[in-house]
This record gives structure tokens, sequence and C-alpha cells, in this order.
């Protein structure tokens, strides 16, 4: 058995400062995994914020990944702005499904306000997951977006029609998404120091498959700037960026527009080469990806070990540092065993001398 030589926190803390770890280190990105290795619905798991934390904590305890623990909702701004969700009691492992968005039409956008962040069902929940990490000693986390995922959970599909006939609507669905997100980062720092929190955005609107480089470039661009402007002023350290789906004409807006925080860790599909993207951004930036979650839901421990010695093979030595990471938010069906498999590998080939 190869033993770890330094704790998640000291192998973290090097790898943001460049300095020399013992192995390539794991974050799963789990959600309501969590929850189904600790017998917990996802309706229990996402209606009350301390039992995520628990679950959470058990998995970490589990697999001993590198990643933090974390606490979110699928689409949770149509809920958060006025609109009806329902969260399934069965299957167990249900996501939540949208029954009304808050906006289905140009005159609903009129009536949009920021909600109480005190209230909102959301952000209340969110808020109160976090006091838990803080009390525990851990950071807190809270997401810089991207805007357009919240421009999409206001408006559905309509969104995709309101890019070509109606740009004026989409702006202004994403200033209010932009404002939402300013505003939580403001409440944040008054409540618990910017030195204590971390911000994190994820863009699987802006991939190529959704927008052409130049949608992004008119629509999206611009307020992702301001959100890196604004948190910076409030002293925040947008540190992951995930890039669901193929991002590769969208790489020099986040090279040459995009103030990327040095060490700032880029998450990536399997739809984009690592390699390719760590040698075009450049050994400032950490890479991290991007074992397929078919593969960890359907796959065996054999060949989920098999993939990631691949993978880890390719990236270990990469200048810049490199993390092991699922393609995306760790998939709850995934079978425990494969998730340590996942780990077993990082730890069986991904040593440094």
């Amino acid at each position: 058995m190869n033993i770890d030589k330094l704790t998640i926190d000291e192998r973290m803390k090097k790898l943001i400062k460049g300095e020399k770890i013992d192995r390539v280190p794991v974050i799963p990105h789990m959600e309501t995994y969590a929850a189904k290795i600790c017998n917990m619905t996802s309706r229990e798991y996402y209606l009350n914020p301390e039992k995520a934390f628990v679950a959470q904590m058990w998995a970490r305890d589990l697999h001993q990944h590198d990643g933090g623990i974390g606490y979110g909702f699928p689409e949770c701004h149509a809920w958060e702005f006025g609109g009806d969700v329902e969260i399934p009691q069965s299957p167990r492992l249900g996501y939540p499904k949208i029954i009304k968005r808050p906006v289905s039409s140009l005159e609903d956008i009129k009536n949009l306000r920021i909600p109480n962040l005190d209230d909102a069902p959301i952000h209340s929940r969110i808020l109160k997951f976090n006091r838990l990490c803080y009390e525990h000693g851990f950071g807190v986390g809270i997401s810089a977006g991207s805007p357009m995922n919240i421009a999409y959970a206001l408006a559905g599909n309509l969104v995709f029609r309101w890019l070509i006939k109606e740009p004026n609507a989409i702006h202004e669905l994403l200033r209010i998404s932009t404002d939402y997100l300013i505003n939580v980062a403001e409440y944040y720092v008054e409540e618990f120091g910017s030195e204590q929190i971390g911000a994190g955005i994820s863009c699987p609107m802006e991939c190529h498959a959704i927008m052409a480089p130049k949608t992004f470039e008119a629509f999206s661009l611009p307020y992702l700037k301001e959100i890196y402007e604004k948190f910076s002023k409030l002293g925040i350290r947008i540190g992951t960026v995930h890039l669901c789906g193929d991002h590769n004409k969208n790489l020099k807006y986040w090279k040459e527009e995009i103030p990327l925080a040095k060490r700032t860790l880029i998450t990536m599909g399997y739809e984009m080469d690592m390699q390719y993207v760590g040698d075009y951004l450049g050994e400032d930036y950490i890479i991290g990806g991007n074992l397929r979650n078919t593969t960890l839901q359907k796959g065996t421990p054999e060949e989920v070990y098999e993939e990631a010695k691949g993978i880890i093979e390719k990236m270990k030595h990469r200048k810049g540092g490199f993390v092991l990471t699922p393609d995306c938010t760790l998939i709850a069906e995934a079978p425990t065993a494969n998730l340590h498999a996942m780990i077993k590998a990082a730890r069986d080939f991904g040593r440094y001398e």
C-alpha cells in the first residue's frame, strides 16, 4: 500500500503555491454521491444543509479525497427567483424538476427582483451549510457564475431563441444574474471576511455545442470580466474554473481578456485535451480532469483504474501542476468501489519522487 506523505491540506496548499507535492491530488466534485453512500435521499440532501454537511464529511473521511466539501442545487436559481421546483420522493436519487420558471415572456423580465438573501430558499440553505463549514474550520465557498447559467435557470430554452431574436432581453437577464452573484459575494464578505471565501465558476452554457465563440464574446464575456473585477475588489479569489464541454475556441478569451488569478485550477470535460489546454494557457495555471463519468458510473473498478492510470501518466509531470477529477460533477450512481479505484490510481501511479 502506498502511504501519503502529506495531509490533504498540506498537499493542496503546496500545489497552489507551486511547491513540490507527494502525489497527484484527486478532487471528485461530489454532491448527491455523498447522500447515496450515507443512505440518504436526494430530497433529504437538497432540502437539509445540515444533513448534506454530515454526508459530505462522511464521504471525505471514507475516501480521503483532496477536495473540499460543497453543497449545490441543480438549476437552483429558478426557485431562488420565484419559480416552482419539485424535488421528487422517488427515485431515491432523483434530481430537482423545474415546474415553472420565473420567466416565460419578455414582460416577466421586468418583474424580476434580486431576492432577499436572508430568506431566499437556496441562499439561506447554502448559507447554513457554509456556516457549518466555517464552524468546523473549513473555508466557505460561493459561486461566481457563470451568469449565463442563471439566465438559463430563469428562462429555460427561451434563452436560445432570445440570443438571436431578443439580444437586449438576454443582457437584462445577465445583468440581474451578475448583480445577484455580486450581492451574494458582498453578503459573505460582511459575514465571514474575504480571506475565508473561495469562489468558482462553471461554464456549461458557454460550450461550443450551445453557443459560438462570437456569441460568448458578445454576451458572456463582458459579465465574466465584471465579476472578476468586482470579486477582486472585494478580496475574493476565484480559484476554480470548470469548462464543461468543448471550449477550445474560447480559450483565447480566458488567456487574453479574463484576469485569471495565477494558480487557478482549470478543470474540463472529456471533450477537451488537457495537455493542449495546459500548453496554451501556460504554467501559471493548474489543469484538472477528466476521467469520464460514464466510466465511473458504468465501468468496473479495473476499467476506472486503467483510465485513471492513463490520464495520470500523461499529465502528472506537467510543470504547472495537475489534479485528477471526473469530467464533471461525480454522478451519484457511481459505485463506491469505482471512486476508490480512481483515488487508488493516483496513489499508485501519481507519486512524485
